[in-house]
């Protein structure tokens, strides 16, 4: 059963420098381990279908897989959230995505976040627009996936001093206190407490008949974690 629990980064009482220092974490992870290499196929099958010539990401945090998988989808990606991180994310909140944002949509670890109404609404939206869209997550709500990321906070202690680009305020928020190990392992459980199952996939996406729809799982690089995704296009006339 999904549980819609809290996650304390998502709280506007959350200080951004603490904010920034997981969403390091999460990228650094992403990249360093290839978990997301799987999807620059998927997506690049998607963008041929839509002849889409840019993607926006949404929800992007401190740019996600972005670093490694941008090479591989061959057009420009734009990074947006709705706390921006620096100056190269624009700030937009992925429930009102603006009309002049136009391109292949994506959500990398942050489906989650939203409740089924406002999941749907996210999908229901790009279906209205024309706009194709994938939601990629880098675990799933299985045991197993619980059990890795419930060893978040060995991670952060272990590759905060080899993060780039270095801030003292992350590493702070690593050692003094371990503020950071805490909150990472903290949310890195509700998360995939919160993640949606294929059949809570099929249902957000039942009667956007449009579209074709594809729900999957994969894993990639030395990553320990199965992920899943949703993509979807509109459909061939």
């Amino acid at each position: 059963m999904r549980l819609h629990l809290v996650e304390i980064h998502d709280l506007a009482s959350c200080p951004p420098s603490l904010r920034d220092a997981l969403t390091d974490f999460l990228a650094f992870t992403e990249n360093i381990t290839g978990a997301y290499d799987p999807v620059g196929p998927l997506l690049r099958r998607a963008l041929e279908r839509t002849q889409a010539r840019r993607i926006v990401d949404l929800c992007s945090g401190a740019g996600g897989p972005w670093r490694r998988l941008g090479a591989r989808v061959g057009v420009p990606v734009i990074l947006t959230d709705l706390y921006p991180y620096g100056e190269s994310v624009i700030r937009v909140d992925a429930r009102a995505v603006p009309v002049e944002l136009d391109g292949f949509r994506t959500i990398f670890t942050a489906f989650h976040h939203f409740r089924p109404a406002e999941a749907r609404a996210i999908l229901a939206d790009a279906v209205r627009r024309r706009q194709g869209i994938g939601v990629f997550e880098i675990a799933r709500r299985a045991p197993v996936e619980i059990a890795v990321v419930a060893l978040t906070w060995l991670g952060t202690l272990v590759s905060a001093p080899f993060m780039r680009p270095w801030s003292w305020s992350r590493l702070a928020w690593t050692y003094l206190p371990p503020v950071l190990p805490i909150v990472g392992t903290f949310d890195g459980v509700v998360s995939c407490l919160r993640t949606y199952s294929k059949a809570e996939l099929e249902e957000l996406v039942r009667g956007l008949d449009t579209y074709d729809w594809e729900i999957g799982d994969f894993r990639g690089g030395w990553s320990p974690l199965r992920g899943s995704y949703l993509i979807g296009v509109p459909r061939l006339s």
